[in-house]
């Protein structure tokens, strides 16, 4: 693989990862703290919406819908960024991670006058958008924000790898234990940052991909320099 191939692997690969322990963090918020909505987990949010309007709660509505708008909006300009970046290997994964950075920026600065609305749809925008653009750890495909496919997909190389002896699923197996454990994780240290305060979160989220852009920032200065 040449230099350049595995530098955007391992960049790629490490975005993702984090990537799922903010959606796990994003999502206990919004579980918590926003009516029991989630940012990324649609199926769980459409199950509760429905629940919702076949109880006649029809007032209580509002944050699901616009955690599903702002998701399939997320999703659509996920797709045309990848679409428009590719072969363009240091700036799909820089570009990505700008937009990232200044949605959370903004919900971080703005929350306390930020309406409720307008704060869920913005995180579902956040995690559709992220569910496009980061989906490969390693040589496995993920999805960062929804771990009922990745379960399912487990144990699909489970079978693989104790049945078929396929040593290839046993990678992608540990590919998928570990994105489990990174996603649980995340949900576990938002519930803790909103026992301290529920602001806590959305800025516990921005520096943390604040800190990602920078050290993205940093190894391509140096891959630039090692290449000329």
């Amino acid at each position: 693989m040449p230099t350049l191939d595995r530098f955007h692997f391992k960049l790629l690969s490490g975005l993702t990862l984090l990537t799922t322990f903010l959606m796990g963090a994003i999502d206990a918020y919004t579980f918590i703290e926003q009516d029991g909505s989630f940012a990324s987990a649609q199926t769980g949010n459409l199950v509760v919406l429905s629940i919702k309007i076949f109880s006649g709660q029809f007032s209580e509505t509002s944050y699901h819908i616009f955690s599903f708008i702002g998701y399939a909006i997320g999703a659509f300009i996920g797709e045309v960024m990848v679409d428009q970046l590719k072969g363009h290997r240091l700036y799909s994964i820089k570009r990505p991670l700008q937009l990232k950075v200044l949605v959370l920026a903004g919900i971080a600065i703005f929350q306390p006058i930020l309406p409720h609305g307008m704060t869920i749809f913005f995180l579902g925008l956040l995690a559709g958008y992220a569910l496009s653009v980061y989906r490969k750890f390693s040589s496995t495909t993920v999805n960062n924000g929804i771990m009922t496919g990745n379960t399912k997909n487990m144990m699909n190389k489970l079978y693989l790898y104790v049945f078929k002896k396929d040593e290839a699923a046993k990678q992608s197996l540990t590919h998928f234990i570990i994105v489990l454990i990174v996603f649980t994780a995340g949900a576990g240290v938002s519930t803790l940052w909103i026992h301290l305060h529920p602001s806590f979160v959305m800025w516990f989220c921005f520096i943390l991909m604040l800190s990602a852009l920078i050290i993205v920032e940093i190894f391509m200065a140096q891959h630039r320099k090692a290449e000329n």
